[in-house]
């Protein structure tokens, strides 16, 4: 059984600080409720109006040892608990939209770059490798995308083809695409047969305006968890992992998924913009 807490947070823009400590007492506050996993939004460290951060973003990104990452090592440490964040990294010169996995002993698993970039991200980021990886943990395998990835089947496809058993996401969701959220989540979740439980942002940043909603959806779809709308707080959902093998004999879309020919050339597809910053 898979015991999850998603940090529905609202983010103070362009300042560290304050969400840093924000995350501390949620990390504790989840680990004395007995979470095993606490997932935090995309760029929750920072805010995500990137326009309005401007030349800053550079100076307040994380690295390998960077204090937000460097916090939450200790408190995944000290309490117990996996931690996710959704944050801002540099590394080898270059920026990218990012999700941290830290266990439960404090240790960085891995760190997860956004492959598929909305919007202005282009400008602000480089596009992640594909680096689709599924972790072991004493509560389930699982695997992470960031936002806008959801949006394709493909990233969930290739996850749960992994053995992934819950997909987290980890988001910044919009108002002004408020319908894709409540048709998303709960599509990826029946077409994998896995469990997805997907954080969301809440507050106003600008023109941006985040609605929360977090969300966790069981194998068939449904939703079984969710927080509530323009509130800042901690949703907690238990997922039995055990139940997929049932589920998946009676929606058997992975055990009767047949290999198919290369896709035709893409005639839609768009070129990276050149001129994103480092």
């Amino acid at each position: 059984m898979a015991k999850i807490a998603l940090a529905q947070f609202r983010s103070t823009v362009g300042k560290v600080q304050p969400n840093k400590e924000k995350m501390i007492g949620m990390i504790r506050k989840a680990a004395k409720k007995g979470a095993d996993i606490i997932v935090f939004p995309e760029l929750f460290s920072t805010g995500y109006n990137l326009e309005l951060m401007g030349d800053i973003l550079d100076d307040i990104s994380e690295w390998a040892d960077g204090p937000v990452i460097n916090a939450a090592r200790s408190e995944a440490a000290a309490n117990g608990i996996y931690v996710i964040l959704g944050v801002p990294y540099k590394e080898n010169g270059k920026r990218y939209n990012s999700a941290v996995m830290i266990n439960d002993k404090g240790e960085v698993l891995n760190v997860y770059h956004k492959n598929n970039l909305w919007d202005v991200e282009q400008n602000y980021f480089e596009y992640g490798d594909h680096d689709y990886r599924v972790y072991d943990s004493h509560f389930g395998r699982f695997g992470v995308i960031v936002c806008y990835d959801v949006d394709f089947p493909e990233t969930c496809r290739r996850l749960a083809l992994a053995g992934a058993q819950i997909i987290f996401v980890s988001a910044a969701w919009a108002t002004t695409h408020r319908t894709l959220w409540d048709v998303y989540i709960p599509a990826r979740a029946l077409e994998n047969t896995v469990f997805v439980a997907a954080v969301n942002r809440t507050g106003v940043e600008g023109s941006i305006i985040y609605f929360g909603d977090s969300k966790v959806c069981d194998p068939t779809g449904a939703v079984i968890a969710r927080a509530g709308e323009n509130t800042e707080e901690i949703l907690y959902c238990e997922a039995d992992v055990d139940i997929i093998e049932s589920i998946r004999d009676a929606f058997p879309y992975l055990k009767e998924l047949r290999e198919y020919p290369p896709l035709p050339e893409n005639k839609f597809r768009n070129s990276p913009k050149d001129g994103k910053a480092n």
